[in-house]
């Protein structure tokens, strides 16, 4: 009995050192920082617990916007770099079915928003939102004093599409402003049985409430195909020159030359391969204002926001993102 009783100890122990080791794997920043990758802060935040979505701010520096995915409010987050919850702002009427994605840009000086309901695991979806707002301006209500942060109803456009060849999962979105251009990225799992590549689809841009009308639909184009597979975040540079994709392991960097059009880039250039700092369920990317790095966050509580330094990416590479993903 003693010697049975002192293995199922030993058996004990062994299963709690197993645990403990699993858990300091999997608490953050999981990973060395280096030249190329820089830990900013740790999303603490138990309101933002399924960052889907970037964009940083046109107006508050050093701050990001984001958002949860399905089953949250229609709430728009706004977060310091370090991981400070700093704004809740709610978007009025708005409906988050399953808000994947988001993306700011600016027009004549007048910086926008626009979060992408287009999550759509079982491609079932009839229609599609986007919520088109111009950036809320909280210069003067942000007080370094108070921990507690902004709270704020706003309204938005609504866009209604569809894609021209059926529904689509769909979690990455930009905005090229000079190409007057939405875009969407398509989402396929490494291991769907979908033979058709998976595309670029674009939409019009247009910031006139006249024609921005919710109860048209719109018809999403493909331009090209997109054959990385899991791709859940995208973004254009704030100087108009580079363009970023991202998949759950790395990201596919598109720099073009003079006024190329972006439909032209990816038709014809290979991007470079850039790797992104180890994650649970990494989703979300943006450029800095700078547009010499990307900021990257990932679902889940407790997760570091890296900063990724993209003036040394790796050779263009045809890779594919490994055989497994962790969700939608």
């Amino acid at each position: 009995m003693k010697i049975r009783n002192a293995i199922l100890v030993l058996l004990v122990t062994m299963a709690a050192v197993g645990l403990a080791a699993l858990i300091a794997r999997n608490t953050p920043p999981y990973q060395e920082e280096s030249e190329l990758l820089i830990s900013l802060g740790i999303n603490n935040n138990l309101q933002v617990s399924e960052s889907s979505g970037l964009a940083y701010s046109r107006i508050i520096e050093n701050s990001i916007w984001t958002v949860n995915d399905s089953g949250h409010a229609n709430d728009l987050l706004l977060l310091k770099t370090d991981g400070t919850l700093q704004a809740k702002i709610t978007i009025d009427g708005g409906t988050n079915v399953d808000w994947e994605a988001m993306a700011g840009f600016k027009v004549d000086g007048q910086p926008y928003l626009v979060v992408a309901d287009v999550g759509d695991n079982l491609n079932r979806r009839k229609t599609y939102q986007l919520y088109l707002l111009r950036e809320p301006d909280l210069s003067a209500d942000l007080k370094p004093e108070t921990d507690l942060p902004i709270e704020k109803t706003v309204n938005a456009s609504t866009i209604q599409f569809t894609y021209e060849d059926g529904p689509k999962n769909c979690e990455a979105i930009g905005v090229d402003v000079a190409g007057k251009q939405i875009w969407l990225v398509e989402k396929v799992y490494f291991d769907a049985a979908q033979k058709t590549p998976p595309g670029i689809y674009t939409l019009p841009l247009s910031l006139s409430p006249a024609e921005v009308d919710d109860k048209k639909t719109l018809i999403a184009k493909r331009i090209a195909d997109f054959p990385p597979r899991n791709v859940t975040g995208m973004d254009f540079s704030m100087d108009g020159k580079r363009l970023i994709i991202r998949n759950y392991v790395n990201a596919h960097l598109y720099t073009r030359d003079g006024n190329e059009t972006w439909e032209n880039v990816v038709a014809k250039k290979k991007p470079a391969t850039i790797v992104l700092p180890l994650q649970r369920q990494g989703e979300a990317i943006c450029f800095s204002p700078d547009s010499e790095s990307v900021i990257v966050t990932s679902e889940l509580l407790r997760q570091p926001i890296w900063k990724v330094n993209l003036s040394q990416p790796a050779e263009s590479a045809d890779s594919q993102p490994e055989k497994t993903d962790p969700g939608g």
